[in-house]
């Protein structure tokens, strides 16, 4: 899974490089905190408040396939299709779990945009 560099960019351009590595870091936190979340057998409505949750940060710190994936999982529990989420609840997870350790990596380099191009 890639982190989409115009996003990080325009964010940066809009906090500072400063504010973009907090930024970074907090996401990464929030990351591992639903990945916590995920191991612990959640129950569908526990999944389903993840993936709304998820989905808009997600796609506002450019993980757009974990923002996609999150879309999905909500729209699979909205319409009942429990098995669904079942089956892809590991893939979900593994999704959450890389992309909190793509963040913390990112939030380490003194210039986080510049490591993406």
């Amino acid at each position: 899974m890639t982190i989409n560099a115009e996003t990080i960019k325009r964010m940066a351009d809009e906090v500072g490089q400063e504010t973009l590595t907090l930024l970074l870091n907090v996401f990464s936190d929030e990351l591992e905190q639903y990945q916590r979340q995920l191991l612990d057998q959640p129950t569908i409505s526990e999944v389903r408040e993840i993936c709304h949750s998820l989905k808009s940060s997600a796609a506002s710190f450019g993980a757009d396939e974990l923002a996609d994936m999150a879309q999905e999982c909500e729209s699979r529990v909205k319409q009942g299709q429990d098995e669904w989420i079942v089956t892809h609840l590991p893939e979900f997870r593994q999704m959450v779990e890389g992309m909190a350790i793509e963040y913390k990596r990112l939030a380490c380099h003194d210039n986080p945009v510049n490591s993406l191009f």
